[in-house]
């Protein structure tokens, strides 16, 4: 009598352990989900360029005469000789200061699978850019007649 009172105890045992199992397993996933779900959401947040790239640049560079390169808060936009291409978001901004200008790489485009990177200089002292790959062109921010 004794050995069905022991065993009627123990087969309890293995289905508390279970449930409280399933428990922590749904609450860990439910939290993974969540934790994920926030991550995905705050990357398609377009990043926020800084106030010193806002703006129209211009370069008296040969072949660029009529070339503009315009920097809103979320989004970059290029012409040349006339012609405006679709502006495309901010998708980040990396930012890596060197000596006296600031690297800052621009991730944009309509979405991750068409994303393109722009790699500019800032210089703070004669507030210029200049292209990583291109640092013969000299762009200034053009003045604004009001």
């Amino acid at each position: 009598m004794t050995h069905a009172a022991d065993t009627s105890a123990t087969s309890g045992l293995p289905s508390q352990k279970r449930t409280t199992l399933r428990i922590a397993v749904l609450t860990f996933t439910a939290i993974g989900a969540i934790a994920g779900s926030l991550f995905v959401m705050k990357r398609d947040v377009p990043a926020s360029c800084p106030g010193e790239l806002i703006g129209a640049w211009k370069t008296a560079a040969a072949g660029y005469e009529n070339g503009m390169l315009v920097i809103t808060s979320q989004t970059v936009t290029f012409s040349v000789g006339g012609e405006h291409l679709e502006a495309q978001a901010v998708r980040r901004l990396e930012t890596a200061p060197d000596g006296p200008r600031i690297l800052y790489t621009l991730v944009y485009g309509p979405s991750r699978r068409d994303e393109q990177t722009l790699s500019l200089y800032y210089h703070t002292r004669d507030r210029t850019l200049r292209f990583k790959n291109q640092s013969h062109l000299v762009w200034t921010k053009a003045s604004v007649a009001s």
